[in-house]
């Protein structure tokens, strides 16, 4: 057996533990029965993303790719308004077209500034963790079942020097301090699971992807579709494809060259900036990124512990959209009846999400994005 440990559910538990407990798989698996909807930005964007960044249709023109990353865009507001039920408010309305005007912003600056191939996009990866203890011997809950931590990389890609990096897609009010991406556990983590699911590849580091909503007219009518036009004809610098002789397409793993390269003068940190859009290239040293595996098995053997204290951490930013909140503040009351109460009225048991396949998430590609060479080192 096994016991699974997000990356959602650690951010949790050190955000507030009582929320944690509440929603775990692990603990109650609870969610509520009716949910106040609202627009899942970010989800909306990474799935027109993952169509933008497919890699089998990197190096097509972009005049091809840009109306089926429209039909993408579409298809997840569908699903969002589907999930939110009929008749939006005008605010949600609003931000709907806010969307499409990113969008079809994004699909003009990003070729300029493009230094990196897809991969993989929306890919899931499981690593089991090791004993903090023992590195030798796997983490086990004390049921016995060993734990295994569990996440999805939004893209995964490989730069002009055949370097990989692990890129998030974030939607913000305002850019995150580069200090707090710096310390971004949840993408160091996900380099050292990927090394892991992926045994003898290296990241190379992190690029968080933030886009920012533009201020959009109250009323308007449907956004105009998106313009293939004004995307030129390629994606970027770095194809998926490399001519050898007869022009054909060189796979990664064939060609003598694949290993990553450093560049003349790597910097440790990098911009790359638009109206709307802030990209940050953070490089990863090897230390940090075992440094973060062995954090995540000490706190996991926190959270499967039997006698974890459980309490709540009240803060605004915490509590302010929290949907045990009811509950929780019975709870901080001292009134365990009136809370026993709500959770047995407004909640459920959580059912499994089922979570489609995409495209672009399992194979490798045949170009530059290919499953990538054998590598030196362990194993070798």
């Amino acid at each position: 057996m096994v016991a699974v440990f997000t990356a959602a559910e650690r951010a949790a538990f050190k955000s507030c533990r009582r929320a944690w407990d509440l929603a775990a798989q692990e603990r109650r698996n609870l969610e509520p029965v009716v949910t106040i909807g609202s627009l899942d930005v970010d989800r909306v964007m990474r799935d027109a993303l993952a169509a933008y960044y497919f890699p089998g249709m990197w190096d097509w023109d972009r005049g091809v790719v840009i109306p089926l990353v429209g039909q993408a865009l579409d298809k997840a507001l569908a699903r969002q308004r589907a999930r939110l039920g009929p008749g939006l408010p005008p605010a949600l309305e609003r931000q709907a077209r806010a969307i499409h005007q990113l969008l079809a912003a994004y699909v003009e600056w990003a070729p300029g500034i493009e230094r990196l191939a897809p991969v993989l996009v929306e890919v899931e990866y499981a690593a089991d963790l090791a004993d903090p203890e023992r590195t030798d011997a796997a983490l086990f809950t004390p049921g016995g079942e060993h734990v295994s931590y569990r996440g999805r990389l939004d893209l995964l890609g490989v730069d002009e020097h055949d370097a990989y990096w692990i890129m998030r897609h974030r939607v913000v009010r305002e850019w995150t301090p580069l200090s707090t991406l710096l310390r971004d556990e949840e993408t160091v983590a996900a380099c050292w699971a990927w090394q892991q699911y992926y045994i003898g590849m290296e990241i190379a580091g992190t690029i968080h992807n933030e886009m920012r909503l533009p201020t959009v007219a109250p009323s308007g009518g449907n956004p105009a579709p998106l313009s293939a036009d004004a995307a030129g004809g390629a994606a970027g610098t770095v194809p998926q494809h490399e001519g050898s002789g007869g022009g054909r397409s060189v796979p990664q793993h064939r060609r003598l060259d694949a290993r990553a390269s450093d560049p003349a003068e790597p910097r440790s940190v990098e911009h790359d900036t638009g109206q709307w859009f802030r990209r940050t290239w953070i490089r990863r040293t090897p230390t940090e990124v075992a440094q973060a595996g062995r954090q995540l098995a000490s706190e996991a053997r926190e959270m499967y512990d039997p006698g974890v204290a459980v309490f709540p951490s009240p803060s605004e930013q915490a509590c302010g959209n929290c949907p045990f909140a009811a509950p929780c503040l019975a709870l901080y009351q001292g009134k365990e009846t009136e809370a026993a109460a709500i959770l047995t009225s407004s909640y459920r048991t959580r059912t499994m999400e089922e979570v489609k396949g995409r495209l672009g998430s399992v194979t490798w590609s045949t170009g530059r994005g290919a499953a990538p060479p054998r590598f030196s080192g362990r194993g070798s």
